[in-house]
């Protein structure tokens, strides 16, 4: 087994290959960077999507809360109809506590 080759066949160079395979690579690592831009854009414009809902979500659980506090005031201030309400949140295992006072501040 010699190195010699025939005299009418050449051998590719090895640069050639070597060229062929950088090309490559680098062709591959644009297209995960180009897929990876493009999920990050998905990804940003869901969570813009997201932003109005939430913000209602947590104003309806604000409002929810207050309504939920007063109605525990109530009832603990002896109103028979939040009494009533109250105990039957409470056969549901929900329980409503009055709101506390914050300490006074300095």
């Amino acid at each position: 087994m010699s190195d010699q080759t025939p005299s009418g066949v050449r051998k590719p160079p090895i640069e050639f290959g070597l060229a062929l395979l950088a090309l490559s690579f680098f062709a591959a690592v644009l297209f995960q960077t180009v897929q990876l831009v493009r999920e990050r854009v998905n990804y940003s414009t869901i969570l813009l999507n997201q932003q109005a809902p939430l913000q209602s979500t947590l104003k309806l659980r604000d409002q929810i809360n207050a309504l939920a506090n007063d109605t525990a005031a109530l009832a603990q201030n002896g109103n028979a109809a939040a009494k009533q309400v109250v105990d039957d949140l409470a056969r549901q295992h929900i329980a409503l506590h009055p709101p506390t006072t914050p300490p006074p501040t300095h």
